[in-house]
């Protein structure tokens, strides 16, 4: 889920924003709404969020004031006004987007996927720790070919090496799915980039870059079949 937080001081434009994202987005949470600098102020640095609405001016204080006290905001910002020309200061305090109100529906769905592909693209993540020789090794997701389960561990395949990880397999499916990895079997896990080609028959198998077999099972065979002729 993405984690949105709406700091707004007007009920109306409130209800607007949580609408829109419920009608369009429905991936969005929202954690949080506030009319009021203080609150927002506590919000924002004592909960992880993803994306900020946020209305330049508020009870309180204004949103730019909120986003100049961060020196690196790890989340994205659209702001929000009724006045044009706060667009550029909004733009120039690391603002992901603004919005003129009202909004309307067409700008409000080219911002946010702006925006959302930004998020993801940072939720997309190169390195995971894993287990070897009693050490946290560092190892780039790109290198690992495919993860295979063993009930409550993981093996994890690269082209060099074999690493055994104390975690299951549907914890990295959650952790990996984003960074194309996808599960053909119950008990594996597969980089689709290692793929090299798939072997039909009842069910099927898949070919890796090093020359490794992987069955898929019956149920997801035609998913493979699409992304291999894709």
């Amino acid at each position: 889920m993405i984690k949105c937080l709406i700091v707004e001081d007007e009920i109306a434009g409130q209800t607007i924003l949580a609408k829109k994202l419920a009608a369009f987005y429905p991936e969005c949470s929202i954690e949080g709404i506030y009319d009021n600098k203080p609150d927002a102020f506590e919000h924002i640095h004592s909960k992880e969020i993803d994306l900020l609405f946020l209305d330049v001016q508020i009870k309180g204080g204004t949103g730019i004031e909120i986003i100049e006290s961060l020196k690196e905001p790890g989340f994205e910002t659209i702001f929000i006004t009724a006045y044009k020309e706060y667009a550029m200061e909004a733009l120039n305090n690391n603002a992901s987007y603004y919005l003129l109100k009202p909004i309307h529906d067409r700008e409000f769905k080219k911002g946010m996927d702006l925006v959302l592909e930004r998020i993801k693209r940072k939720k997309i993540i190169s390195t995971i720790l894993v287990s070897h020789k009693n050490m946290q090794v560092p190892l780039n997701i790109s290198q690992i070919l495919y993860l295979k389960s063993e009930g409550a561990y993981s093996h994890i395949i690269t082209k060099n090496e074999h690493y055994l990880s104390s975690k299951s397999i549907g914890h990295y499916e959650q952790l990996l799915t984003q960074s194309g990895f996808l599960r053909s079997h119950n008990s594996f896990l597969v980089n689709a980039k290692h793929i090299t080609r798939l072997v039909k028959g009842r069910s099927g198998t898949l070919i890796l870059s090093n020359g490794d077999e992987i069955p898929v099972s019956q149920r997801k065979l035609n998913d493979f079949m699409t992304l291999i002729q894709g």
